[in-house]
């Protein structure tokens, strides 16, 4: 696995699938899907060998400042789960997340790998400052009719793009799986850091790429038999908020049940999930849009009775950074988490 570094030259435009005409604005301002950044990397690839195709997989995107890495603010952040009855929490859940002090402080978006290690360690007690990573900025522009190929008032629109600060980098790892064709492709992350232009996002941004440090991504002893799983990159599972996992199955398992071979001692009874992140994109094959996809948004947080230490350890290592747990495409990046324990 290697680890690289993307260096923008300008503002980046990021988009999700908010639209942008009339009084809509572009709302392009946002950090690199998983998707986006895969998506970027395949173009380069074929841009340098046209007959290139799949066994590409990464890992991030993620903010670095130096050395410094940053990862999405857990949502359960100064939160612990408890037992909840007679409410209505949605099946198989049975504890909901209470603040462990009192009100609820607002979180940062980003929080520094430090600062997470001691979430994981559940020395969460106050949440970090806000970190300035990037700046949003708005621009006007006309777009071209695609008829007259000329631009004018009635194409007029408005569009947010993203500016990152001053040695801050977008950090993530590559490599390519072992499907009979690693040969072919040896010398393409190799040749990665030679693309002059390397294009991510909409608009053209264009950006530099470098060989980087491993990221750091910090873990955390697992001592209880209640395993938490924290998203770092969004989630596309198959039952919105649910994973596919916990509920599909060929046999009689209650609902919840961690349906992977071996895994069946675990049940979910705790999640705390922000809004989905909503996005689609183009397929330039076919010409038509692609249908929008809802995301578990990065920093949800998933609890699971596991029964013993034990158990919750050997999940642990099922679950754990770099393994992928989403759904859908986990081969772009979608669901990387780091688990820890709770105390229920």
């Amino acid at each position: 696995m290697r680890t690289f570094e993307i260096i923008p030259r300008d503002v980046l435009f990021l988009r999700d699938a908010r639209p942008m005409e009339g009084e809509d604005v572009g709302h392009g301002a946002n950090w690199p899907r998983p998707d986006q950044l895969n998506a970027a990397l395949h173009h380069a690839f074929r841009q340098r060998a046209p007959h290139h195709f799949g066994g590409l997989k990464t890992f991030g995107p993620f903010p670095r400042r130096g050395d410094e890495l940053f990862l999405p603010c857990p949502l359960d952040w100064g939160m612990g789960p408890v037992p909840c009855e007679g409410t209505s929490l949605p099946a198989p859940l049975t504890h909901a997340f209470a603040p462990k002090g009192k009100g609820r402080p607002a979180l940062p978006q980003w929080v520094a790998a430090a600062n997470y290690a001691a979430y994981l360690k559940g020395e969460d007690t106050a949440p970090p400052a806000p970190c300035c990573l990037y700046d949003t900025e708005r621009n006007a522009g006309a777009g071209i009719d695609a008829a007259t190929s000329r631009s004018g008032d009635e194409t007029a629109y408005q569009a947010e793009y993203i500016r990152l600060r001053e040695g801050v980098s977008i950090a993530f790892q590559a490599e390519y799986k072992d499907d009979g064709h690693r040969e072919r492709f040896a010398g393409a992350l190799d040749s990665l850091t030679e693309i002059c232009s390397f294009v991510l996002g909409g608009q053209q941004g264009v950006a530099s790429v470098r060989d980087a440090k491993p990221l750091e991504i910090p873990a955390a002893e697992i001592t209880t038999a209640h395993l938490r799983l924290t998203l770092v990159t969004p989630a596309l599972f198959a039952h919105g908020w649910l994973p596919g996992w916990c509920k599909d199955s060929a046999g009689n398992a209650p609902l919840g049940t961690v349906m992977f071979k071996g895994f069946s001692f675990a049940r979910l009874i705790a999640a705390r999930v922000g809004r989905p992140v909503a996005f689609s994109g183009w397929e330039h094959q076919s010409n038509l849009p692609k249908p929008t996809m809802l995301a578990v948004p990065a920093g949800s947080s998933y609890v699971f009775d596991c029964g013993s230490v034990e158990n919750a350890r050997t999940l642990a290592e099922r679950f754990g950074y770099p393994r992928t747990l989403s759904d859908h495409s986990g081969e772009k990046g979608f669901g990387l988490g780091i688990c820890s324990s709770v105390n229920v």
